[in-house]
């Protein structure tokens, strides 16, 4: 029918005089088992962000679609669940009750991956109703939206329709005229304009769902949703009146990486899902905002195995690690191993390089896994490792000292999922040892000539590198190298069978150092042993009593045999 002057449209009115939707007080809950951690976003106006945490692989998102303006007469917002695959480190938008249709529509809440651009859940919110003419909100939700309930006296028309899928619903419309409500945006699409122009429901991220179209008099916004639901609209003359609560929003739980999805629609004016063991009355119900609940496991990492590793420098490999526990089983995932920096650790040995990751669970079953050398040879990367968990579980890799490490403590570092632990202590001890060598001997003042010396023992070193042997005498004590006229600038090596090397060294300006390089410590085994000697005198001047010269071999360094001056 054709409207006439004496129809008066009940406009939109002022924000006052809109009913608003009510927030929801932040409540606290415990995970449900096997989750180990929890959080809830609340309705804040605009998308927020959550980075997945280190360990990361599964996050349970329970997420509430916006209710519809009116608590008697809006519609519930929708529920959607399910199980997404993520990488620690990565973002998710979450979308808690956005882009409902002007004038009390109730907004689609749900999960967007920055990572992927793709949307992964949406749970649709409810269309906005308005008491005054009993015009009812459909409920959000499902696979599609519930289309509103119209009334009216004489006059008919066409009620807003529910988001079908991912195609946005019809604005609702007096019989042979055009539509007074907005269309619901379908999939990447804002919400349509009311006939007066109002814009709908705009969606929060670019290509996530669609929005609500606009109500048009009345709270009579259409809910948004994967597809938004169709703007109502309140209309009437003094004699004939026509209105349409908005119709809900779709629900969307296939977003690449989700596994058991569902969804569940609202039920009239209450949210769907108050079955869930997380919802929180009255979130999602006519006249209150929706919410989204993440539930994830964390395992926990620390230094694995004995307290200590002891390695040698040049020794054999030992075993550092980290343990790993948890209560809920994980994805697999990726393993770096971090060599500590300027420490002269090797994945191996110098003859045979180990780039193994070794995985053993608590009843001893070991899984061996291969990984990638990085190209400045300082860590390993593993690909695709199985944690074994729930339970505890152990993993290392093999690693020795090099000649040259620094002696003390350092660890290495385990990444685990984006989780960081060092790993077992590792204690670098010397690959060989050097102490004063044989009894102690006499000089005379002005006298002949001795050897002092020191004994060098293999700690369990492999292929001890040619190393720089210096001898310094002893200040103030009238030592000096060799006898008078006759200097003696040498040092002798003697092996356990009795061999003899004979090494030429260089003196230093004041006499008092000998530094002798490229010396072959004739230690070649573990245990194995040998003694070095120089040639010195004491002077006609030298004090008496006991003195020694000071050996420093490979930078280990200790006093000679004894020499008691008489």
């Amino acid at each position: 029918m054709t409207m006439t002057q004496e129809t008066t449209a009940l406009a939109p009115e002022p924000a006052s005089s809109i009913e608003p939707r009510a927030a929801i007080a932040r409540a606290a809950s415990a995970p449900i088992a096997p989750y180990t951690h929890v959080r809830r976003f609340d309705h804040s106006g605009s998308v927020e962000n959550f980075t997945i945490p280190p360990g990361v692989t599964t996050i349970n998102a329970r997420c509430w679609g916006g209710g519809g303006t009116g608590a008697s007469v809006g519609g519930g917002g929708g529920f959607a669940t399910g199980d997404i695959a993520v990488v620690p480190g990565e973002t998710l938008r979450v979308v808690v009750d956005l882009g409902g249709g002007g004038y009390g529509g109730g907004g689609m809440s749900g999960l967007f991956s920055q990572r992927l651009g793709q949307t992964l859940l949406i749970a649709g919110g409810g269309g906005g109703g308005w008491t005054e003419t009993d015009a009812r909100g459909g409920a959000g939700g499902g696979t599609s939206g519930s289309d509103a309930r119209a009334g009216g006296v004489r006059w008919t028309g066409t009620p807003a329709r529910g988001a079908s899928g991912s195609t946005g619903g019809a604005g609702g419309a007096i019989s042979d005229s055009s539509s007074y409500g907005g269309r619901g945006g379908s999939t990447g699409q804002n919400g349509g304009a009311n006939v007066n122009g109002t814009s709908g429901g705009q969606v929060p991220i670019p290509g996530m769902g669609g929005g609500g179209g606009a109500g048009y008099g009345g709270n009579t916004g259409g809910g948004a949703g994967y597809a938004g639901g169709g703007g109502g609209l309140s209309i009437r003359s003094s004699v004939d009146s026509f209105a349409s609560g908005g119709a809900g929003g779709s629900s969307f739980v296939s977003g690449p990486g989700v596994t058991g999805g569902r969804t569940l629609a609202g039920n009239g004016t209450r949210a769907g899902g108050q079955d869930d063991p997380l919802y929180h009355s009255p979130v999602g119900d006519a006249g209150y905002s929706g919410q989204v609940v993440l539930q994830w496991s964390e395992f926990t990492m620390t230094p694995g195995g004995p307290p200590d590793v002891e390695l040698r420098q040049g020794g054999p490999v030992g075993y550092p690690g980290v343990q790993v526990e948890a209560d809920a089983a994980f994805d697999p995932v990726s393993v770096t191993v971090a060599l500590p920096p300027d420490c002269d650790l090797l994945f191996g040995t110098q003859t045979l390089a180990d780039y193994q990751l070794t995985v053993q669970t608590a009843d001893g079953q070991t899984t061996p896994y291969m990984g990638s050398l990085s190209e400045d040879g300082t860590s390993l990367v593993f690909s695709d490792v199985d944690l074994k968990l729930p339970g505890t579980t152990l993993m290392w890799v093999a690693v020795s000292a090099g000649h040259n490490a620094p002696l003390g403590s350092t660890s290495l570092t385990f990444t685990v999922g984006g989780k960081t632990s060092p790993s077992t202590t590792i204690v670098v001890t010397p690959g060989f040892s050097v102490s004063p060598g044989g009894d102690p001997v006499t000089a005379e003042r002005g006298g002949g000539p001795r050897y002092p010396g020191v004994e060098v023992r293999n700690s369990g070193s492999q292929a001890i590198p040619l190393q720089t042997v210096i001898v310094v005498l002893p200040a103030d004590a009238g030592m000096r190298f060799g006898v008078p006229g006759n200097p003696d600038h040498q040092l002798t090596v003697m092996d356990a069978s009795g061999n003899i090397t004979v090494y030429r060294g260089s003196i230093s300006d004041d006499g008092q150092t000998l530094t002798f390089s490229d010396v072959d410590l004739k230690i070649p085994n573990d245990g194995s042993q040998s003694v070095m000697w120089v040639c010195v005198s004491a002077a006609e001047n030298a004090p008496q009593g006991p003195t020694s010269p000071e050996f420093s071999v490979g930078g280990r360094t200790s006093p000679s045999t004894t020499i008691n001056v008489i």
